[in-house]
């Protein structure tokens, strides 16, 4: 008889897809995916990018542990980016967990959770890295968005970054794969895809051929751009080492190609850069921004920043913050520099004082809310289309979607409205989001 299982998700989008591969095996052997209250079986699926996300993860688990002393058939595993990293440390710093598996292993939770019902755990897998192939999806699960993972791991070297080291090796799915779970969520209803990486696009590189001047990750967006049903293709998240003219040229041809870009810099200052190890200079992140905004006017553009690297100066952190002058983001993603172990940027002597790094974060943000709130303005009065994604959790008469730049909207339409690309007038604007009406 199958487990009652909850899987709890922590981190970026790729951990949220790598959930739903875990879901799907589960699902095939038997298994119930229900929401925690129902479960008899938790997963944390964890992130280890950042010390916070780590520490939130670990909060979790030593909740649901105590649940577990309270009833003794409760299970509680770990999987994903944290329990690759720490391995066996995670059965001493949260005793009474029943598995860890790491992240090449998604695809044997259900053996894994079958072995420690026969008595055979606690286990630990961290060490399987095949073929990078077929990734698994629920059945019967309406997605007018879908993410679909196309690479993983990471070929990049940057200084401060645990990925490579959790996420191992750089591989890319074969192309015939990713097309075909594509066209399956198609048939399925499913309207927009999101393709996903490390470095999304470096897909191929040196796995496959270029052709006709094109990259690998353009030849397959091309191909995607020919899946029937399919109407809007997004890609995240891009490295600016990658971002060549051809993958540029696909914002003037292929139309399904959304208006919204994420293009991860982390700094203003070469010479910050330079100690990343990031592979390019401000200039260089700054022309293909521009090209961007110069070849789609309305186009939507974030990134990601890093405050407090060490070393980093004022006149360091000044530079970071005229990037704001000098393209308008839409959104930024913006983090306090978080050491990692294991990696060369943890090691440096010239660490910041915290409340001189926080101190510049508050700057940071108050420039983002700044030209977030100028960006999203510029849309009121216009009419935009957005996939309605689903119902806002404060009010289930709201739908929620995002338009073809990626600006989540909130507004009032028919419940039959969702999966299906409507005409919304936009009518007012936050930092955060749109709103409007059904045009």
């Amino acid at each position: 008889m199958g487990r009652s299982v909850c899987v709890i998700t922590f981190g970026c989008q790729m951990n949220c897809r790598d959930s739903e591969e875990m879901e799907a095996a589960l699902e095939d052997c038997g298994h119930r995916i229900v929401p925690e209250g129902e479960a008899d079986v938790a997963i944390v699926n964890s992130c280890s990018v950042r010390e916070e996300a780590e520490r939130k993860a670990t909060n979790c688990l030593r909740r649901l542990v105590a649940k577990k002393r309270a009833n003794g058939d409760f299970l509680v595993g770990v999987a994903g980016c944290m329990a690759q990293r720490l391995g066996e440390e995670l059965f001493r710093s949260v005793p009474g967990l029943d598995f860890v598996l790491g992240t090449g292993n998604f695809h044997r939770v259900a053996e894994v959770l079958g072995q420690v019902e026969d008595g055979e755990g606690p286990l630990l897998l961290l060490e399987e890295r095949g073929p990078y192939g077929r990734s698994g999806r629920r059945r019967g699960v309406f997605r007018p968005l879908a993410h679909v993972s196309i690479t993983t791991g990471c070929p990049m070297r940057c200084s401060y970054c645990i990925v490579p080291k959790v996420r191992g090796p750089f591989r890319s799915r074969p192309m015939g794969d990713i097309l075909e779970e594509i066209a399956a969520l198609a048939a399925g209803g499913t309207k927009e895809v999101i393709l996903l990486g490390q470095i999304v696009n470096r897909y191929g590189f040196r796995e496959f051929p270029s052709s006709d001047g094109k990259s690998p990750f353009v030849r397959l967006l091309e191909k995607v751009h020919e899946i029937n049903g399919i109407e809007r293709i997004r890609f995240l998240s891009p490295h600016p080492c990658g971002f060549r003219e051809d993958l540029l040229n696909c914002f003037l041809r292929l139309p399904k190609l959304c208006h919204g870009v994420h293009l991860p810099i982390q700094s203003g200052s070469d010479r910050i850069l330079r100690a990343m190890g990031r592979g390019y200079g401000r200039e260089g992140a700054l022309g293909i921004l521009r090209r961007l905004r110069e070849i789609m006017p309305d186009c939507a553009l974030s990134t990601d920043l890093i405050v407090g690297f060490p070393g980093e100066t004022e006149e360091d952190f000044q530079k970071t913050e005229k990037l704001f002058d000098e393209i308008d983001f839409d959104m930024a993603y913006l983090f306090q520099f978080s050491p990692r172990s294991g990696t060369p940027a943890a090691e440096r002597p010239d660490r910041l004082p915290a409340d001189v790094v926080a101190e510049r974060h508050r700057r940071l943000l108050a420039r983002l809310a700044v030209t977030s709130l100028r960006r999203n303005e510029l849309f009121v009065g216009t009419v935009q289309f957005a996939l309605a994604e689903g119902f806002s959790r404060k009010d289930p008469a709201v739908l929620v979607g995002h338009t073809q730049q990626g600006k989540k909207i909130f507004f009032r339409a028919p419940p039959e409205a969702v999966g299906t690309i409507v005409p919304v007038s936009v009518t007012g604007a936050s930092v955060a989001a749109l709103t409007g009406e059904l045009a």
